[in-house]
């Protein structure tokens, strides 16, 4: 009985400890985060902003229009393609060209970033306007519910700021990433600890079911 319980309890901690970094490997890289503050990404996210850093060719993923911005911090030379937060696929999307950390092009003067994050801390404040309309419809009712990909269906706080995407980038590249993920160092050491574990637990079982050599 005595080796079935040792053996049980080694079963059970090195389980937890592989489930464990099985779920925090599949939280953290197994599904697309917002690389500046960690909000997992919905597929209308993407849709709203497609980000690539062309020095590498890698797709980046921004939650909002004043993470997305964020991002130069790390990703110096981006080309930035934003959805309208009320028009939707309706409108043509504004393509943004930063380099060297700076704003080389906005391909639509009008557009705006609305920055609600700066009254709530949260990114569910903040929308892409492409021009003054749909900047105060969005300040009026917060998203259109005729837009399916509208990421956020919540209201505007008062006097949402409007900031044009130059002024808007010095701000928030200077705010920089604060999204740090698990080490994934430590995710692979906690899996190897749970099979090592289960490993000990087996050879103990095995040591204890070996009968006893009777005295002679």
């Amino acid at each position: 009985m005595r080796n079935l319980v040792v053996a049980g309890v080694f079963a059970i901690v090195a389980l937890v400890m592989l489930g464990s970094s099985g779920y925090l490997y599949y939280q953290y890289y197994g599904q697309p985060r917002c690389e500046a503050c960690g909000m997992i990404i919905t597929p209308e996210m993407a849709e709203n902003y497609y980000i690539i850093d062309t020095d590498t060719n890698q797709r980046l993923y921004s939650c909002c229009s004043g993470c997305m911005l964020r991002l130069a911090a790390a990703h110096p030379d981006m080309h930035l393609e934003a959805m309208d937060s009320w028009y939707g696929t309706a409108a043509p999307k504004t393509i943004i060209e930063i380099r060297n950390g700076q704003l080389q092009s906005v391909s639509v003067d009008t557009a705006r970033i609305m920055l609600g994050s700066k009254l709530t801390n949260s990114c569910t404040s903040n929308r892409f306007a492409i021009n003054a309309t749909s900047a105060q419809l969005l300040q009026e009712n917060g998203y259109n519910p005729s837009n399916p990909l509208s990421p956020f269906k919540s209201t505007l706080p008062a006097n949402t700021p409007l900031v044009n995407v130059s002024a808007a980038l010095t701000t928030l590249k200077a705010r920089g990433i604060s999204y740090v993920p698990p080490s994934m160092a430590f995710l692979i050491g906690a899996a190897v600890a749970g099979i090592a574990v289960l490993a000990i637990g087996v050879m103990a079982w095995k040591k204890l079911s070996v009968p006893p050599v009777p005295k002679t």
